[in-house]
């Protein structure tokens, strides 16, 4: 497949996963991690990639955000979110995360491309971005399994951060000051 051929297949599909989102879904997902008192993300391989530039962008927001994992990541508890980004819904540690957090007595939230899966039944809210993930689940696509979800999700997860700011009342200057000097 030629470049642009494979870009315009790309775009098309984002498209059409992204019409696919339940946007008051999503607006519920971004309420949740507004009123949090701190938020952990988490997600393994690229799906925890999306969510590690989730946490950054909430970094910008100032609010307290956590990766799961680091050596630097707090004791989670009541009025924290710990959202988890898993495509399939059934990736052990992703689960695993999903049932500490919810034993510690934290708010589960899932992004995932499966309704049916072991992820959303543990979550107190998740939001279905359907791009086609390893287990079949999600539309169809012409890339690898995971690539359209996690390519979606991204998109998605700034248009949160872009709501999140509005109701903050937090300006891209007063982010941008929050951006990391150490690079």
């Amino acid at each position: 497949m030629e470049v642009k051929h494979a870009l315009e297949s790309i775009v098309a599909e984002i498209g059409e996963v992204i019409d696919s989102v339940d946007v008051a879904t999503a607006e519920v997902l971004a309420a949740s991690v507004n009123a949090a008192a701190r938020v952990f993300l988490a997600g393994e391989g690229r799906s925890g990639l999306v969510a590690r530039a989730f946490a950054m962008r909430l970094a910008h927001l100032g609010m307290r955000v956590f990766v799961v994992g680091e050596s630097t990541t707090p004791a989670v508890g009541r009025g924290d979110v710990v959202l988890v980004v898993s495509g399939s819904g059934q990736t052990p540690v992703a689960c695993h995360f999903a049932e500490a957090a919810r034993s510690a007595g934290a708010t589960v939230a899932g992004v995932l491309a499966d309704p049916s899966s072991r992820l959303a039944g543990l979550a107190d809210t998740y939001l279905v971005i359907p791009g086609k993930v390893k287990t079949g689940a999600g539309l169809k696509s012409v890339q690898m399994p995971g690539s359209l979800f996690e390519q979606a999700t991204f998109i998605v997860l700034d248009a949160i951060v872009m709501q999140l700011a509005a109701i903050r009342g937090e300006s891209i200057a007063a982010m941008r000051a929050r951006h990391t000097t150490l690079e």
